[in-house]
């Protein structure tokens, strides 16, 4: 959403964002440093009347003309401030994760999900009826989303999320190559790499014990890890444990992940439980063959044996088979690639992603 905010076009919109919390993130940067004003609403936990009054002052103060907000309970007061405020355009954007709801046995699940309550329910309806759109990132998402909370999908509109072409484009042969010496490639080695927190859901002792009994089948395989986390210190004793700790790099955070992703040569995503799977998104823009588990909608947005490879998630045996798969043919790790990006390409560019919100914006004003 960032994305959208700071390359809106600046003859058309004007944009002006509200946070609920203080707190300096990753997002506050990005828009500080594209010089997209953020204001700060206080607003406790609970249900609290001050948060929407203070929000429909600022809308007028502004003289705003659309309100967009982020999830259910921003939807809520966004949409009590836009009717105080007379805003006529609203639009509600729903994440992967607000749209999972209790319809089905779920193996894992990174934290609760909110819509359990039958008071969530209910300020979901709520929230809905004050928008003029609901934006979900994909159909089944949304679709699901709607018949639990016993809502109409008329006002539901899909957008997915992004991924940064630009970003890829610019990483050139020779960063490629340094990245790969950094990471201590020799010539012929096969890199199979993750970018992602080191947590439970990521389940990243999978992926490694899948990777130890490839590796003991194509000893040419190596494997990078992109992100810090709780499960750090296990995850490398494990690796440690399974002897393959001269071959596993940890990186921590990384700040140059394009230039990681293009000199991988399989990217992998282990996951338990994957709302929707952005780091495969980002992978496929990049170009990589990839290697994913089967869980909620990673199988919509990756083709299997078209733009990737599909394994039953917490199965290292399976996961192992496609990484020597893949690491003894060129070919095909060329193939999916190719057809990984393409897909990305038609579904997820950036750029389309922002005249379809640019569209939408006109739409709340003119229906």
């Amino acid at each position: 959403m960032a994305f959208v905010a700071t390359h809106l076009d600046p003859r058309r919109f004007r944009s002006i964002v509200c946070t609920f919390t203080s707190e300096k993130s990753v997002l506050s940067d990005q828009l500080q440093a594209a010089g997209v004003p953020i204001h700060h609403i206080p607003c406790r936990d609970g249900i609290t009347w001050r948060a929407p009054l203070r929000l429909a002052s600022l809308l007028r103060s502004f003289n705003c003309d659309v309100v967009q907000c982020y999830n259910p309970r921003p939807i809520l007061y966004g949409g009590l401030a836009a009717k105080l405020a007379g805003v006529r355009g609203t639009v509600g954007f729903l994440s992967a994760f607000a749209c999972q709801v209790p319809d089905r046995t779920y193996r894992f699940l990174p934290q609760p999900l909110a819509t359990r309550s039958h008071r969530n329910i209910f300020r979901n309806r709520i929230a809905a009826r004050l928008m003029r759109y609901i934006v979900t990132v994909s159909a089944p998402l949304g679709k699901r989303f709607c018949e639990y909370n016993g809502l109409s999908a008329d006002k539901l509109r899909v957008i997915p999320y992004g991924a940064d072409f630009s970003a890829v484009g610019k990483v050139s042969v020779q960063e490629e190559n340094d990245f790969r010496r950094a990471l201590g490639c020799h010539p012929g080695d096969i890199l199979i790499g993750s970018v992602g927190r080191l947590v439970e859901q990521k389940d990243y002792p999978t992926q490694l014990r899948a990777f130890a009994m490839a590796a003991d089948k194509f000893p040419k395989l190596r494997m990078v890890l992109a992100g810090d986390g709780p499960l750090k210190g296990s995850l490398q004793r494990m690796a440690h444990d399974l002897k393959i700790s001269d071959r596993v790099s940890f990186i921590g955070h990384c700040e140059r992940v394009p230039a990681l992703l293009r000199c991988l040569d399989i990217f992998v995503l282990a996951s338990k439980f994957e709302p929707f799977g952005v780091a495969v998104l980002e992978a496929k823009a990049a170009g990589v063959a990839i290697v994913a588990t089967r869980v909620n909608e990673i199988p919509d947005i990756l083709s299997d044996r078209r733009s990737g490879l599909l394994s039953p998630p917490e199965n290292p045996g399976a996961m192992s088979r496609l990484f020597v798969l893949l690491a003894r043919n060129n070919d095909l790790r060329e193939r999916l690639g190719i057809r990984a990006r393409a897909e990305a390409r038609a579904r997820n560019s950036l750029e389309s992603v922002l005249c379809e919100y640019e569209e939408l914006y006109h739409a709340s004003l003119n229906n």
